[in-house]
């Protein structure tokens, strides 16, 4: 999926339509991590005590109920090795994590119909446990059809896939805006239809997620309508500045937390690690991160950033296998919320994340060789060489104390590529694009480097 030519709502769909097949299958099993055949001295996070119990938030506005502040998304299971993207979902591994979960205080599972197979596999793992020890949350993703008869046919499947009488948790999927709310929701009746089944118990807290602007959450709070909770992408990335690529609107995490919480609506977030990228942050954010949360991950440090909030009910971790589940089991057993400094650190890894993007080059050399004599890979080399270190100099920041030291350091690795190969004799013939498994727009990425160097000159 090439989302760099998709508006940002649309990649989510198109992900979410695809079955979330972004997942690598894992061969870990709910075993300890020796007995699973991993080498203990490559764990990079301490292995949960049998004993260890996610923290939970007990909600008085949601009868009561005490929710585990780790959320399993289960839009990101486990699939079989060996048949890519599009290869079934592992039941046996998902059955695993699921009972892992459970032993360990996970009680909120959130699925959808646009997941793929999610509602099937997320039911059958959780159909032999009582349904009363967790709450099963799932959507109403009336993209493609808004019609009521079909999204009438939709929530019957999600009852019987799910393999259950009701939902603890119902959502209205990925509004953006009035417009999209009104069109899949209130003119087609189908809003008026769910809080019949409220009435009759088999929706028992209704909300929605919300992808857009500031100012698109406000119009949805002022409706005539009692919202349980809301749903929204927070991260430590996005909480001051959260771009919509389909819109010029403003949009910031911290904004959408701040309405919610105002108006006591409890926040489920998800996106707490952007799909994975703040796990995988450069090796030099990553030794920033450790020098102030050393008991950190990247990950553990994104989550924690995130759950932090006393308005945050959950948040949802889309894991993919059970290093990850056992991570982030560790990371919410010993839970503490962060400091007014240690988020205003962490604020300061956000700018720096920002400032200093990485390309997803893995210098395969597919893309080679390259009709003008570009060389590809070794000009994402310097570049991404330069981000890791945080010490990619920025031009409209003259004022860093460091960008003299900054952009001495980057002009001095981009001459040694050699003559004829740097960005500048690039003319966007496309030929490498298709080429490229990672995807990236190769001429995109030229031109902005070479708007760099000149910017620098």
């Amino acid at each position: 999926m090439d989302k760099n030519n998709m508006s940002r709502r649309e990649a989510i769909r198109a992900m979410m339509l695809a079955g979330a097949g972004l997942a690598a299958s894992s061969s870990l099993v709910a075993a300890p991590l020796k007995m699973a055949g991993l080498n203990p001295a490559q764990q990079k996070f301490t292995e949960p005590a049998k004993g260890d119990q996610v923290i939970h938030r007990t909600w008085k506005s949601l009868n009561g109920e005490s929710i585990s502040l780790l959320g399993m998304g289960c839009m990101r299971f486990p699939r079989k090795a060996g048949a890519g993207r599009r290869a079934p979902l592992d039941q046996e591994q998902i059955n695993q994590m699921i009972d892992y979960a459970l032993e360990h205080g996970i009680n909120y599972f959130d699925t959808a119909p646009a997941y793929g197979d999610s509602e099937r596999a997320t039911g059958e793992a959780l159909s032999k446990h009582k349904r009363e020890s967790y709450f099963l949350a799932t959507k109403m993703s009336s993209f493609s059809n808004a019609d009521l008869t079909a999204c009438k046919e939709m929530f019957a499947r999600s009852l019987k896939n799910l393999r259950t009488t009701y939902f603890d948790y119902f959502l209205l999927h990925s509004i953006s805006d009035m417009a999209d709310f009104n069109h899949r929701f209130k003119d087609n009746g189908l809003l008026d239809w769910l809080l019949e089944q409220k009435k009759k118990g088999v929706i028992r807290h209704l909300g929605f997620s919300f992808h857009g602007s500031n100012e698109a959450l406000r119009q949805l709070l002022a409706l005539p309508y009692t919202w349980e909770f809301v749903q929204i992408q927070m991260n430590y990335v996005d909480w001051k500045d959260m771009p919509l690529e389909d819109s010029n609107e403003p949009c910031d995490s911290e904004t959408l937390y701040k309405m919610l919480a105002e108006k006591n609506i409890p926040v489920v977030i998800m996106e707490p690690i952007r799909g994975g990228a703040l796990a995988n942050v450069s090796d030099g954010l990553k030794a920033r991160i450790q020098q102030r949360f050393p008991q950190f991950t990247p990950a553990a440090a994104a989550l924690t950033f995130a759950s932090t909030p006393a308005a945050v009910m959950c948040t949802l971790s889309g894991m993919s296998n059970m290093q990850q589940l056992m991570e982030n089991v560790y990371t919410f057993s010993h839970f503490k919320p962060m400091t007014a400094e240690d988020n205003a650190y962490m604020l300061e890894m956000a700018r720096l994340y920002n400032a200093n993007p990485h390309i997803p080059c893995t210098a395969c050399r597919y893309c080679m060789p390259c009709p003008r004599g570009v060389e590809i890979p070794g000009v994402f080399g310097v570049y991404n060489a330069l981000s890791d270190e945080l010490m990619l100099p920025d031009p409209k920041n003259k004022k860093d104390k460091d960008f003299k030291e900054k952009k001495k350091a980057f002009l001095k690795r981009y001459a040694t590529l050699a003559q004829g190969t740097d960005a500048s004799n690039c003319v966007a013939c496309n030929v490498c694009v298709p080429k490229c498994p990672q995807r990236i727009r190769i001429p995109d990425q030229m031109r902005k480097i070479h708007k760099l160097v000149k910017d620098l000159g």
